[in-house]
């Protein structure tokens, strides 16, 4: 493999984990319990790399700079690679680090805009979960015909994972109906 081409996939794998810690940092309603079963899937190896501090922000989550290693040797992570894997593998994050371009980096101030936008709703209770799946029947019955995921979200607040579970709770008390597959699925009063 080319020195370039180690370059490049270690720079993708950091985006991917940079993507991931951001996505969980959008989603503070997943429980342990569903970050556990998302880190048995395809994602097990990017998880595998996540620190709580990349997750409460002291970590930074996008490219980090590696701890030179010390005198005994290279210092590998729990289940990661050592000896001369380990070093390749920190020389590849290291200069991809120094080569990364400054716009490679989304503004921080446009990430914190979006997730602004999104009304926070608590669906940990039975209560607010209660409330979230009201304001979702609202949402739709003002609607006033098929709507959205995203539209519904808009008016009722949340992430796509509290309305997808809310409006599965409606459609099984028979509150609404839906049609469409995927990113066409509407929704309607019953």
């Amino acid at each position: 493999m080319s020195k370039f081409e180690s370059t490049f996939k270690a720079a993708i794998a950091e985006n991917e984990r940079r993507i991931l810690i951001e996505s969980l940092r959008g989603s503070p309603e997943l429980t342990l319990g569903e970050i556990h079963k998302l880190s048995k899937g395809g994602l097990g190896r990017l998880f595998s790399e996540i620190t709580i501090a990349d997750l409460l922000g002291s970590g930074g989550g996008a490219a980090r700079p590696t701890a030179p290693a010390s005198k005994g040797g290279p210092k590998a992570k729990a289940g990661g690679p050592v000896g001369r894997k380990a070093k390749t593998a920190s020389k590849v994050r290291a200069a991809k680090v120094e080569a990364a371009p400054p716009e490679a980096a989304p503004p921080e101030k446009g990430a914190k805009a979006r997730r602004g936008k999104a009304k926070a709703v608590n669906t940990r209770t039975a209560e607010g979960r209660a409330a979230y799946d009201e304001a979702l029947f609202l949402a739709v019955k003002d609607a006033g015909g098929p709507a959205g995921a995203g539209a519904l979200i808009a008016v009722a607040g949340g992430t796509s994972l509290q309305a997808r579970a809310g409006l599965a709770r409606l459609i099984e008390a028979g509150r609404i109906t839906w049609s469409g597959k995927a990113r066409g699925t509407k929704y309607s009063v019953a």
